[in-house]
């Protein structure tokens, strides 16, 4: 049973934008829109893509479709972690899905 409160989305209607999609932000770097589209399971945003990410002795190293081998140092998880929290802030997003999501980069590659 449907909740009339709730209106249901149109047949052809595109899903929902998750509140800390990349696409929101204009003025997000390409590494970090890239780095989101991989958390959050979306279409990649940029070109090369991320395609898996590890995380070593602190640092964040990126898979790209052009550099397959986790070769790609994105920076310090630190300020990954920084960076999430503040982008979550600016979107609205719910503490526990900015929490979910920077323990995903934490276990990155255990």
């Amino acid at each position: 049973m449907t909740d009339a409160s709730t209106p249901s989305p149109s047949p052809g209607a595109p899903p929902p934008m998750h509140p800390m999609d990349p696409r929101r932000g204009e003025s997000l770097s390409p590494p970090f829109a890239a780095i989101l589209a991989w958390l959050l399971g979306i279409a990649p945003v940029t070109r090369p893509a991320i395609t898996g990410i590890a995380v070593c002795s602190g640092s964040v190293l990126a898979a790209t479709t052009e550099h397959p081998f986790h070769d790609v140092h994105v920076g310090g998880l630190a300020d990954l972690e920084r960076n999430l929290r503040g982008w979550g802030e600016a979107c609205g997003a719910d503490a526990a899905v900015v929490d979910g999501l920077v323990d995903r980069i934490r276990r990155a590659g255990t």
